[in-house]
């Protein structure tokens, strides 16, 4: 029996919700099993985590077009104040998964759910919001990094998102540095923990179809075609986390 990743989604839109498994089981299902559950539409109880996990060896905390902290939003909007009660519904879970270590990747409003938790701020940058490709480089040895394994020393990852982390949390050590347009792209918490604000799961078609359907993240007046380039490099950080999951 193989290894099994619970995959938590944050996702209203039906496209987005299937294109983000579809994406995820591409990429690292030759390695491990999925479970995905919505966390937004079915009722889960996180405050017997490790219940909750028995059957799991590794977590992945999907992204979201649906939620933001900040979004440019006002305080007291729906959707900023329904992030920051996630953290709290999800925040046994999350002292479970800091407590025993298990391997777990937060992809962007999964990165942001962990660094809000961690104590760091999220909020809506206009010089790193952005929806295009953004070139990355590596501030840790490949070597040192189990999630770094065969990666180049600098890629383009997929972006789309409105909000960042402040800083990096205490405790947390950076990974990859984007400049000021990406100031936290990638971040380990313990051995076995980690997050990324850009798409790792997606090629760049993918990409093509998500921003398609995500209203408010285009700007105004540019091809979207323009926007991305055809680098798959980031996918070696799904099949890298399947790699540790599986050795579980």
């Amino acid at each position: 029996m193989r290894n099994k990743i619970l995959a938590l989604q944050f996702r209203v839109n039906p496209f987005t919700v299937k294109q983000e498994q579809l994406c995820l089981e591409r990429e690292m299902g030759n390695l491990v099993d999925f479970e995905f559950r919505n966390v937004l539409n079915e009722e889960i109880d996180f405050s017997d985590p490790s219940t909750l996990l028995s059957a799991y060896q590794g977590v992945v905390l999907g992204g979201s077009g649906d939620l933001d902290f900040d979004g440019n939003r006002p305080a007291e909007d729906a959707v900023r104040i329904a992030s920051k009660e996630l953290v709290r519904k999800l925040s046994p879970l999350f002292e479970y998964l800091f407590a025993t270590d298990t391997p777990t990747l937060g992809i962007c409003y999964g990165h942001q759910m962990l660094g809000a938790f961690a104590g760091a701020e999220v909020c809506c940058d206009p010089v790193q919001k952005k929806t295009k490709s953004h070139t990355l480089s590596l501030v840790v040895k490949q070597e040192q990094c189990a999630l770094l394994q065969n990666l180049p020393d600098a890629f383009d990852a997929y972006y789309g998102h409105k909000d960042v982390l402040d800083r990096v949390p205490e405790g947390a050590m950076l990974l990859m540095q984007g400049g000021d347009e990406c100031q936290v792209p990638a971040l380990q918490y313990k051995k076995n923990i980690y997050t990324v604000q850009f798409h790792p799961e997606l090629n760049y078609q993918d990409m093509l179809e998500r921003m398609r359907g995500s209203a408010g993240y285009l700007p105004e007046g540019v091809e979207l075609e323009t926007l991305y380039k055809k680098d798959i490099c980031s996918n070696t950080i799904l099949h890298n986390f399947a790699h540790l999951v599986a050795a579980r």
